[in-house]
């Protein structure tokens, strides 16, 4: 009995183990502040387990492919629906960020009732940001980007109507590039909550972050990473 103990032990001593000495590895889409506030959080939260991150920054379509065929860890966070989408990627259950999904303009002004009510328009969207394409889906004036940064100078350009982006990205990204003719239409298409995904191969790891997100949560402690890496975008911006 006593050496079934001391197997028992010594497994879950050297499991945790190996995931302190491992670094994980996860995706974050290019350009998109709102997933650089995520990796703040992460990187709180995957402290306290005694695990270390690096944070691989690409676009949105290869941050999928790397994440779901495991040459990455996880992704730091997406909507809801990349779980139902991709079954490699196991959804960590308490959402770490939320996003507001909105609709940029340079001549039109509106209020915006849904994603439908845009079906007349010439919309961009980023590839590989689920959102945007689910809310442009089966519309035929779509064009689509693989930076949010050239979708905005375009926009800037006149070359189309409207352009869908996350309103934190969307403002501190026209701010930078100090373009003061794009805006906002009000109000967003939502408020979404996003999850952080790890690859399946790291699937002892859900239950684990998801206690200590929950923790965070709980104490407030999220929200005030939060606005911190926030504050921290916008002083960068104005020191641009």
């Amino acid at each position: 009995m006593k050496r079934i103990v001391f197997i028992l032990t010594a497994s879950l001593f050297f499991t945790h183990a190996s995931f302190a000495e491992t670094v994980l590895k996860f995706t974050q889409i290019k350009d998109t502040p709102d997933q650089v506030v995520g990796a703040e959080i992460l990187k709180e939260a995957y402290k306290k387990i005694g695990i270390s991150i690096e944070i691989l920054i690409m676009p949105g379509k290869r941050a999928l492919k790397e994440s779901s065929e495991g040459r990455a860890d996880g992704e730091v966070h997406r909507i809801f629906e990349i779980g139902e989408n991709y079954p490699t990627l196991l959804r960590v259950p308490t959402p770490i960020n939320y996003i507001e999904p909105s609709v940029f303009s340079k001549k039109h002004h509106f209020k915006v009732t849904s994603c439908s009510a845009l079906k007349d328009f010439d919309i961009a969207i980023v590839r590989g940001i689920k959102h945007a394409e689910l809310c442009v889906e089966g519309m035929k004036n779509v064009i689509v980007f693989p930076y949010i940064t050239e979708m905005l100078k375009l926009l800037d350009a006149d070359k189309f109507d409207l352009a869908i982006t996350a309103k934190l990205n969307g403002l501190l990204l026209k701010k930078e590039m100090n373009m003061k003719s794009i805006y906002p239409l009000s109000p967003p298409l939502s408020r979404m909550f996003v999850y952080h995904y790890l690859h399946e191969k790291n699937k002892g790891l859900v239950s684990k972050i998801d206690d200590v997100i929950i923790k965070m949560k709980e104490t407030g402690e999220l929200e005030i990473i939060r606005e911190k890496a926030i504050k921290a975008l916008l002083e960068k911006v104005k020191s641009n």
